[in-house]
């Protein structure tokens, strides 16, 4: 009788093969797919010789093919998405406000040895590249201006009497504009009216026209600055460079990480990283070195950018959370000024940002900012916001007017005198030479003219307090020699002789510290518990370069002191 059980067909013969041995292990059962194929083929459907049978034996001949082809297109599938899926997010990333600079080939990053300050003749130069990596002083004919019986302008520049009042912060316009030498800077070469934003062209100009080569060299010479006092520029941005920390901020508590002996010593006890990052890098920023340009600072810049962007809140906050408007607003004027001098798309978007938060912190009724968004303020942070907002409209960024408005009234709250020419530090408080010094600047730059006699008030309280080293107080001299610089005469004349003699005079020589300024030494500064050495050397530094910094706001012509100064509603 036939078995109901087709048994599964036998292959064809192979050659013999001699069974195992005797007490040899026996042969091991096929595998777990081989099971499966066998089980397969005992089907009805796949008998020998059936329709069945004979595409399943092609599906196996060909399977190892078809398998590799699959894997190999998966494969191909998942690397375009990858690729595709990268470009995309990169291009969404790129519209948020955050800052990276793009590198078309690996820079060289300089070596940035300890820079010998020496003692430099006092004629004027220019600080550029070549001077900022210079470690031996120059030997240059001696010029000695300090101690003749009138000033005589020495080198950079011609007169120029029909250059536009409200340049500088006032001017709105960050385009070089004026009479003066074409000279060739770090970003190109102008001619006759030279134009130019990133240190290009030389001559007078207005907003952060003045910054770069060959505009610091007819400026500085033009404007009371001499081969001393560039020199010691060039020193302190090597001494700030050298003392960033290793993310791209700087610290006031903890500035020497980077140090490599005992000279730097000051640590100040603010705990401010963001506000000791913009300190670090606006003396850079005023001497035209930027994240684009060619100079020896290129990498130290952008690092310190990318660092304040990277910690700025998505509310446009730069403060990292720690005496928040002091901090903020000198973050902002730092973007600020990094955008009106480069015009970088990202760093814009997170300036414009910082500014609206400004815009939002401010107290709806006083007009003023305090420590905190929403306080009713105090002259002290006032100030800061003020010359952020301004930074801001020279730059481009937009500004809400109302918002200046109401800081202009709630000055005039604080102010006294005559004819309200004295500053106090809140509505009611007596008035003291710091904060007339910065009440006078934001006046300054929203509207006052020079012979208001609001400004001739506190001018000459001002001058009733000329630099002393005695009486040393960084933070009012910075101020104030602004102010100062803003009014070409006598005045400046005075207070720029003072000052300068006193910065160079101080700035430590020696170790480590060369090229800072030490704040208990020779006399303690007033702010050096608190800012230490990294804020009276970041301070000391801006105000030698004030000189190009930002230009005069009332400019002497043949007719006398009759410009304007630059009103809220241009």
């Amino acid at each position: 009788m036939t078995s109901a059980i087709t048994r599964f067909p036998q292959a064809q013969e192979s050659p013999a093969v001699a069974p195992p041995a005797s007490g040899s292990v026996p042969e091991q059962p096929a595998s777990t797919l081989g099971r499966l194929v066998a089980a397969i083929e005992r089907s009805p459907l796949l008998r020998p010789g059936t329709p069945g049978r004979r595409v399943w034996d092609y599906f196996l001949d060909n399977a190892p093919w078809w398998g590799t082809s699959l894997v190999a297109h998966m494969s191909l599938i998942l690397i375009m998405g990858l690729v595709l899926g990268t470009v995309q997010v990169a291009r969404t990333l790129s519209d948020a406000p955050t800052f990276e600079t793009k590198v078309e080939e690996a820079p060289e990053v300089p070596d940035i040895g300890k820079f010998e300050v020496g003692e430099a003749p006092l004629d004027p130069t220019v600080l550029d590249t070549e001077s900022l990596l210079m470690n031996e002083p120059p030997a240059v004919e001696e010029q000695i201006n300090d101690d003749s019986p009138e000033f005589v302008e020495a080198g950079g520049g011609v007169s120029a009497a029909n250059i536009m009042p409200g340049g500088g912060l006032g001017g709105f316009d960050f385009d070089a504009s004026g009479d003066g030498p074409a000279v060739r800077g770090l970003g190109g070469v102008g001619g006759g009216e030279g134009t130019g934003n990133t240190g290009g062209s030389g001559g007078a100009g207005s907003g952060f026209g003045g910054r770069g080569s060959g505009m610091r060299k007819a400026l500085a010479g033009r404007f009371g600055g001499t081969r001393q006092t560039e020199r010691a520029v060039a020193a302190a941005l090597n001494w700030i460079a050298r003392h960033q920390n290793r993310d791209g901020s700087w610290s006031i508590n903890a500035y020497n990480r980077q140090c490599k002996d005992r000279t730097c010593t000051g640590q100040g006890s603010a705990i401010a990283d963001s506000a000791a990052t913009a300190m670090g890098l606006l003396p850079f920023l005023a001497a035209g070195q930027t994240q684009k340009s060619k100079g020896p600072y290129k990498q130290t810049v952008n690092s310190g950018l990318y660092w304040l962007c990277q910690h700025q809140n998505s509310d446009g906050n730069l403060s990292g959370g720690v005496s928040i408007m002091y901090s903020h607003g000198l973050a902002t004027i730092t973007l600020c000024e990094a955008y009106g001098l480069t015009h970088d798309e990202r760093i814009g978007q997170a300036a414009q940002l910082a500014v609206r938060f400004i815009e939002r912190a401010q107290h709806p009724r006083t007009g003023g900012w305090r420590y905190v968004p929403g306080d009713e303020g105090d002259t002290s942070v006032v100030g800061w916001q003020v010359m952020a907002l301004k930074s801001a409209e020279m730059a481009g960024l937009s500004v809400q007017p109302e918002t200046l408005t109401g800081a202009k009234n709630f000055l005039k709250t604080c102010s006294s005198g005559n004819h309200g020419g004295l500053f106090g530090y809140v509505p009611g408080s007596g008035p003291t030479p710091t904060l007339t010094a910065v009440g006078l600047l934001c006046n300054q730059y929203m509207g006052v003219k020079r012979d208001d006699q609001l400004m001739t008030e506190g001018v000459d309280y001002l001058m009733q307090s000329p630099p002393n080293m005695n009486a040393r107080n960084c933070y009012y001299w910075y101020y104030a020699t602004q102010v100062m610089h803003n009014l070409p005469g006598p005045q400046w004349d005075t207070w720029n002789r003072q000052m300068r003699k006193i910065l160079i005079e101080s700035q430590v020589k020696e170790g480590c510290a060369a090229g800072s300024w030490n704040s208990a030494a020779p006399m303690r500064d007033n702010y050096d518990d608190v800012g230490g050495r990294m804020m009276i050397t970041s301070l000391s530094c801006l105000i030698l370069e004030v000189y190009y910094r930002y230009l005069p706001l009332y400019q002497l012509d043949e007719k006398g002191p009759d410009a304007k100064g630059v009103s809220l509603d241009q």
